[in-house]
C-alpha cells in the first residue's frame, strides 16, 4: 500500500472523529457531559483532530508529489 494512501484513509478517519468530538461538544451543552468528557475537553479534543487531519492531508498531498517523481519513501 502507498503511503499516500494510507495517510489520505487515515486522514479522513482522524477527521470525522473530529466531527464527531465536536458534535458530541454541543449536543453536551455548557455543563454537560458525552462519552465522559465535558464540554470543553470535547472542544479542544475536536480542535486537535482536525488539525491532525490537515496535516495527514498535506503529508497525502506531499507523498503523492514524490510518488509522481519515483521518490518513493
Amino acid at each position: 500500500m502507498k503511503l499516500s494512501k494510507l495517510f489520505h484513509v487515515l486522514g479522513a478517519v482522524v477527521g470525522w472523529v473530529g466531527v464527531i468530538a465536536l458534535l458530541s461538544a454541543w449536543l453536551a451543552g455548557e455543563n454537560g457531559m458525552m462519552f465522559g468528557f465535558t464540554q470543553t475537553h470535547l472542544f479542544i479534543d475536536a480542535a486537535i483532530l482536525v488539525l491532525i487531519a490537515i496535516w495527514m492531508q498535506l503529508a497525502t498531498m506531499h507523498h503523492m508529489k514524490l510518488e509522481k517523481k519515483g521518490e518513493i519513501i
